[in-house]
C-alpha cells in the first residue's frame, strides 16, 4: 500500500536508509534525508504495518517536482516498490499540473554498481538524463541530473 508521508514515520524511514550503508553511508546524508523526512511532502510504501520504502519531494517551481530522497529496504528490493512509489508522485504531480519530474544521483563516472542499478531503475522510469554537475557533491561524488516529461506522456 502506498500512502502519504506522516510526521511518525520519520524513525521507520530513517532505519530504512541505515540499513543499505552501500548507498547511504555517510551521516552527513543521513542527518539530511532525516531533515527531508521531518519537513517534505512524500509517499511510503507498507505492508502489514511495516514501512519498506519512502520517497520525499521537493517543489519549488510550479513547472516541476524533485524526488529528494528515496529509498527501499533491501529485503524488499525488485518488488516494484521503488515503481510505485515513482508512480504515486507521478501522478501527484500530473494533478498539480507539473511537467517535469527530476531526480539527482551520482553519475557514471562514479563506478558504484549500486548506483549503476539506480540509474537503471530511473531509466525504466522514463527519467532521462540532463547534465552531470560534478561541483554539487563534490568531485568524488559526481552528481547526474535526470529529467522525466509529464505532460503528454503517457499514464503507467
Amino acid at each position: 500500500m502506498i500512502r502519504s508521508l506522516a510526521p511518525g514515520d520519520a524513525d521507520r524511514c530513517e532505519a530504512i536508509i541505515r540499513g543499505l550503508p552501500d548507498w547511504f553511508g555517510l551521516e552527513e546524508g543521513i542527518a539530511e534525508a532525516r531533515g527531508y523526512l521531518e519537513t517534505q511532502s512524500g509517499f511510503v510504501a507498507e505492508e502489514a504495518g511495516e514501512v519498506l520504502g519512502f520517497l520525499t519531494y521537493a517543489s519549488e517551481l510550479p513547472e516541476s517536482a524533485e524526488i529528494t530522497w528515496m529509498a527501499v529496504a533491501a529485503v524488499a528490493h525488485r518488488r516494484g516498490i521503488g515503481r510505485a512509489l515513482t508512480d504515486a508522485l507521478v501522478s501527484a504531480a500530473r494533478t498539480e499540473g507539473r511537467q517535469l519530474l527530476l531526480v539527482k544521483t551520482l553519475a557514471g563516472a562514479h563506478s558504484s554498481p549500486e548506483y549503476m542499478a539506480t540509474r537503471a531503475f530511473y531509466r525504466s522510469m522514463d527519467f532521462l538524463p540532463l547534465a552531470v554537475l560534478p561541483d554539487l557533491w563534490g568531485p568524488a561524488n559526481p552528481c547526474l541530473l535526470m529529467v522525466r516529461p509529464l505532460r503528454g506522456s503517457a499514464e503507467r
